[in-house]
C-alpha cells in the first residue's frame, strides 16, 4: 500500500510538473534575419541551390563561395596521425597489443564516453588485445582517480588509455607513473597549464596540436585513435561510425567540418549497422533508422544512455552497446527503465522548486535564479537546470547539498551571461568548480551558499544588460516558400545539431481561421491563412485551452518546415517552435519587464517611465473583470490580451500585484499564473499599498 501510495504521488507530480513546463513558458526575443538579395542571387547563380537554402545560409553568414566550399566540401577526413603524439600513442599501444599486456581503457559516464569508450574495446578486442574497460561512478566523480588506479594495478593492467577524459589529471598521471604503469590520454577538453605526464597526450585542442579537427568530441578523438591503430579509415568507418555519430551530437559540439562528415557517415551506416543493442535501442525509441536525425539522438538515443551513469553504472550502456547476443537487449530495457526513473526523480526535484519559488515569488525578480535542496540527485540537476532556464528565461545555478554538509551544483546559461566567469568571481566560495560560457559545475560548502548568492547577484549587476533567451528565425517566410520541392531541398544542408541548427523560419501576422485539439487535447492544430494561402501547423504540448488567441485572431509564429510522407504521398509539416499575438513588440515587452524586476529589487523606477506604469480605475477594472471570467490564465497569455499603446508589462504586473495584495486574487509564482479567488466582502482599491506607492511616485 504505502509503495503503491509513494508511485501514484509521483506520478501526480509528473502530471502537475509536465502541465507546467507544456503551459506556462516565457516570452523569448526573436531575431528575424533578412539575408541580402544580391547575395542570394549571386549564389544560386554559381550553385545549384535552390533559393530557399541559399536564403538560409546567407542569413547564417555563408556569404562568398569559399565559406560554401567549405561548408559542403568536408568528406575527406584528415590524417589522423596529424593529431599531437598519435603517432605514440599507436606505438604504444600496438606495442602493449604484441606483447601481451594488459590494457584497460578509462571512460566517462555521459553518452560522449560510453560511445568513446565501446568503440576502443571493440577495436582493441578485434586487435587481438587482452583489454577491459572501467567507467567510475557518478559518485567517484569525472576522470581518473588513485583509488580506481590501484584497483586497475591489483587487476594487473599495465597501460591505462583514457577516453573523454584525463587532460586535467596531473597528479594522477603522476601517481600511475610512480605505480609503473604506463598512460595514455585521448581527449577534447580544454587543457590546463599544465599536461599530464603521460606516453602520449592525444588532445586537439592542445595549443601545438597541428591537426584542424578542433570541435572533435571524446568519441571522435577515440575514432581517430582506431584509424591511426588500423592505418586507414575505411574499415573503423563501417565499424563504428554509427556510435562515432551518436556520441558526438550527444556532446553537443558543433556540427561542422570533420564533425559534421563523421555524423552523415554515421547516419548513412545506421542504415545498416550490425550493432545489436543500438538497433534495439532505436526500436525501442520508436525511431526509424532509415530517416534519423539529431534531434533522435539529442532527444531519443543520448538520455537513455546517460541515464545509466546518472542512477546506476554506465557499464550498463557499454554493454548495451558491446554485447552481440540477447544481452545486449537485457541492458537496452535497462537503460528504458533508468530513464524512466531519471523523470521521475526530475519531476520531484522541480516539485520542490516549485514549492520554494510559491513561498518566495521574489527570487524570480534576480536577474540570475540560484536554488539549493537537500538530497537532490546529482545526476539530474544540470537536467532541471535546463529546463528552469526555458521555463523562466534566466541564467541559473542548481545546487543539492549532501548529508556531509556539501553541495555539488549545476549551472546553465544563454548568451549575455558567462558562467565560467561568474563562479571565478565567486571562487572564493567554492570548494571546486569548472565550466564554460553557458555551462558550469561546482562544489560548495552548504554554509557558503548565501555568500555565494550574494556574490552572485552581485556579479549579475555588473553585467551588462542580460537579454534573455533568444530564438533567431533565418527569414520571412513568403508564400513561395511553401512548395514541397523547395523544403525538401533543405536536406543537402543536413546533418542538423549544434553549430548548424534546423532552420526556423517566421510568419508574421497570419490570421487563425480554426483551432483543432489533438491527442486528447495535449496538443493543437491550427488552420491559418497567410500572404494569400492557407495552411496548416502543429503546435506540440499546447492545449488548445492554453492559447492567447482565438480564432480570427493575427499571430506571429516561428516555425520549423519539413516534407513528411503520409499514405505514400508527401506532404508539408509546419511545427510550430515559438508564438505570439500580432501586434506584439518584444523590444517593449522585454524592456518593461526588465524595469519591473528591477522595481521589485528594489532599484526604483526611471523617471522616464513612471507616467506610463500607473493604472487608471477603468484599466484596472476591465482586468480584474477579464480574470473573473477566465478563472486562470498566465500572465504572458493575459498581456497579450490587453497590448495596447497605454497598457505594458509593468503596469500589468503593478495591477496584478494590487489584486494579489487585496485578495481578490491568487498569483502561483512557480506557474506564473494568476486565479479568481472567493471574496466575500467588498474591496476598496485606495486601501492597495501597491498602488499607493505607484501613484506616489
Amino acid at each position: 500500500m504505502d509503495a503503491l501510495f509513494i508511485l501514484k504521488k509521483i506520478q501526480n507530480y509528473v502530471t502537475i510538473n509536465n502541465q507546467m513546463l507544456r503551459e506556462e513558458k516565457y516570452m523569448k526575443r526573436w531575431e528575424i534575419k533578412k539575408p541580402e538579395p544580391e547575395i542570394v542571387g549571386e549564389i544560386m547563380r554559381k550553385t545549384d541551390l535552390t533559393s530557399l537554402c541559399a536564403e538560409i545560409l546567407v542569413s547564417r553568414g555563408y556569404v562568398i563561395m569559399d565559406m560554401l566550399v567549405k561548408f559542403f566540401n568536408n568528406d575527406e577526413l584528415s590524417d589522423p596521425l596529424m593529431l599531437r603524439d598519435m603517432p605514440k600513442a599507436v606505438e604504444v599501444i600496438s606495442q602493449a597489443i604484441y606483447e601481451g599486456e594488459f590494457i584497460c581503457v578509462y571512460g566517462d559516464y555521459d553518452c560522449d564516453g560510453v560511445t568513446a569508450t565501446t568503440i576502443l574495446v571493440k577495436y582493441l578486442e578485434s586487435s587481438g588485445a587482452d583489454v577491459m574497460y572501467y567507467i567510475p561512478d557518478r559518485d567517484e566523480g569525472y576522470g581518473l582517480n588513485c583509488n580506481a588506479i590501484d584497483k586497475l594495478k591489483e587487476q594487473g593492467v599495465s597501460l591505462i588509455i583514457t577516453v573523454d577524459n584525463g587532460i586535467q589529471a596531473v597528479e594522477e598521471a603522476e601517481y600511475i607513473k610512480k605505480l609503473g604503469m604506463k598512460l595514455v590520454i585521448t581527449d577534447h577538453h580544454q587543457p590546463g597549464d599544465e599536461l599530464p605526464v603521460a606516453e602520449a597526450v592525444v588532445n586537439p585542442n592542445r595549443s601545438d596540436c597541428p591537426s584542424p579537427c578542433k570541435d572533435l568530441a571524446g568519441v571522435g578523438v577515440a575514432f581517430k585513435l582506431c584509424a591511426a591503430l588500423d592505418g586507414d579509415y575505411s574499415i573503423v568507418l563501417e565499424q563504428f561510425s554509427d556510435l562515432v555519430a551518436v556520441g558526438t551530437i550527444a556532446d553537443v559540439v558543433p556540427l561542422r567540418g570533420e564533425n559534421r562528415a563523421l555524423v552523415r557517415y554515421g547516419f548513412e551506416m545506421i542504415k545498416n549497422s550490425e550493432n545489436y543493442g543500438l538497433l534495439y535501442l532505436l526500436e525501442k525509441c520508436g525511431i526509424n533508422k532509415n530517416t534519423i536525425t539529431a534531434a533522435n539522438v539529442s532527444f531519443g538515443l543520448s538520455p537513455r544512455i546517460n541515464a545509466a551513469g546518472r542512477f546506476a553504472s554506465a557499464s550498463i550502456a557499454v554493454e548495451a552497446l558491446i554485447s552481440e547476443d540477447e544481452g545486449a537487449k537485457f541492458n537496452v530495457d535497462n537503460l528504458i527503465m533508468l530513464n524512466n526513473r531519471r523523470r521521475e526523480t526530475e519531476n520531484l526535484i522541480l516539485k520542490d522548486i516549485f514549492e520554494y519559488i510559491d513561498l518566495n515569488p521574489d527570487i524570480l525578480y534576480e536577474k540570475v535564479l540560484v536554488l539549493s535542496g537537500k538530497g537532490w540527485h546529482h545526476g539530474v540537476i544540470g537536467i532541471v537546470s535546463s529546463k528552469i532556464m526555458e521555463l523562466y528565461g534566466k541564467p541559473n545555478i542548481i545546487i543539492s547539498v549532501d548529508d556531509d554538509g556539501i553541495g555539488r551544483g549545476s549551472a546553465r546559461s544563454f548568451e549575455g551571461f558567462n558562467v565560467y566567469k561568474c563562479l571565478k568571481y565567486c571562487e572564493d566560495t567554492l570548494e571546486k568548480y569548472g565550466g564554460h560560457k553557458r555551462a558550469g559545475g561546482l562544489t560548495i560548502k552548504a554554509e557558503e551558499i548565501p555568500r555565494f548568492i550574494k556574490l552572485v547577484s552581485k556579479f549579475a549587476s555588473e553585467c551588462e544588460k542580460l537579454s534573455g533567451m533568444k530564438i533567431t528565425a533565418d527569414k520571412l517566410l513568403e508564400a513561395k516558400d511553401f512548395d514541397l520541392s523547395l523544403v525538401e531541398s533543405l536536406k543537402v544542408l543536413e546533418p542538423f545539431g549544434e553549430g548548424n541548427r534546423a532552420p526556423i523560419f517566421a510568419i508574421i501576422g497570419a490570421v487563425v481561421n480554426k483551432i483543432i485539439p489533438l491527442s486528447q487535447g495535449k496538443h493543437s492544430k491550427i488552420e491559418f491563412s497567410y500572404d494569400g494561402i492557407t495552411q496548416t501547423a502543429l503546435m506540440f504540448s499546447r492545449p488548445p485551452e492554453t492559447l492567447s488567441f482565438n480564432c480570427g485572431d493575427r499571430i506571429d509564429m516561428l516555425v520549423n518546415l519539413e516534407v513528411t510522407e503520409y499514405n505514400g504521398s508527401s506532404q508539408l509539416s509546419i511545427k510550430v517552435v515559438d508564438f505570439r499575438n500580432h501586434g506584439i513588440s518584444g523590444k517593449q515587452y522585454f524592456a518593461a519587464k526588465s524595469c519591473y524586476e528591477a522595481y521589485k529589487r528594489g532599484e526604483g523606477v526611471p523617471r522616464n517611465v513612471i507616467h506610463r506604469i500607473k493604472p487608471s480605475r477603468d484599466e484596472l477594472v476591465r482586468i480584474y473583470k477579464y480574470i473573473m471570467a477566465i478563472k486562470r490564465v498566465s500572465i504572458d497569455k493575459l498581456f497579450m490580451k490587453f497590448n495596447t499603446q497605454s497598457m505594458n508589462y509593468f503596469k500589468l504586473r503593478i495591477c496584478l500585484d494590487a489584486f494579489n495584495e487585496l485578495g481578490l486574487i491568487k498569483f502561483i509564482a512557480s506557474r506564473q499564473v494568476v486565479q479568481v479567488v472567493e471574496v466575500l466582502k467588498k474591496v476598496d482599491l485606495s486601501q492597495s499599498t501597491v498602488l499607493n506607492d505607484i501613484y506616489s511616485l
